[in-house]
């Protein structure tokens, strides 16, 4: 069953979903006794209520961003491997595949190096093995990924996907498949 597997859901978006969800969440009913407080009370005026529809629209909105998050994974196909991130899906060929690595991701990632709000929310990933994949090149300019994906999936020093996933040995085995089925499909 785990070779047809081939669906791997990206850690990077499930740790952000994990940690924004519910205080998204808490933020619509905020806003809704916020608006009831302020209908209930003569000083208050109507900024006061638009305010508090602000934060239970941002709570929704924030709640939709963390659903989509949860949904973020690297999907395989028989002809490309695709990068599903929250807003913007991007597909690649496997013929774009130079080596697949296993590393681990504090080598990458050093978490000494990092911002001390980063550092805790991805303290969890820092021990788990990253699954990089060197490219001959990226579908689109690397200024335009880095806008819709989270730069963690980018490698800092070279032309490669970094992808933390729980199974990340299927993951390689699925992308080795489908390279090798790509490149047999070519030389015949």
């Amino acid at each position: 069953m785990a070779a047809k597997k081939n669906f791997f859901p990206l850690l990077i978006y499930q740790t952000l979903a994990q940690r924004w969800a519910t205080p998204a969440f808490w933020l619509i009913p905020l806003g809704g006794a916020l608006w009831w407080a302020a209908g209930n009370n003569p000083l208050l005026d109507f900024r006061y209520r638009g305010a508090a529809g602000v934060v239970s629209l941002m709570g929704g909105v924030l709640t939709l961003y963390c659903w989509l998050l949860r949904r973020a994974a690297l999907r395989c196909y028989q002809t490309h491997f695709v990068l599903r991130a929250p807003l913007y899906p991007l597909a690649f060929s496997y013929q774009r595949i130079q080596a697949i690595r296993p590393v681990e991701f504090a080598a990458i990632f050093p978490p000494l190096e990092e911002k001390q709000a980063r550092w805790r929310l991805y303290r969890k990933l820092w021990g788990k093995t990253a699954v990089v994949i060197d490219l001959k090149g990226y579908p689109f300019p690397s200024w335009w990924l880095r806008l819709w994906f989270s730069s963690y999936l980018f490698h800092p020093q070279e032309t490669a996907l970094v992808l933390v996933v729980d199974d990340w040995m299927g993951l390689t085995r699925k992308l080795e498949t489908g390279r090798t089925a790509q490149r047999s499909f070519r030389s015949h």
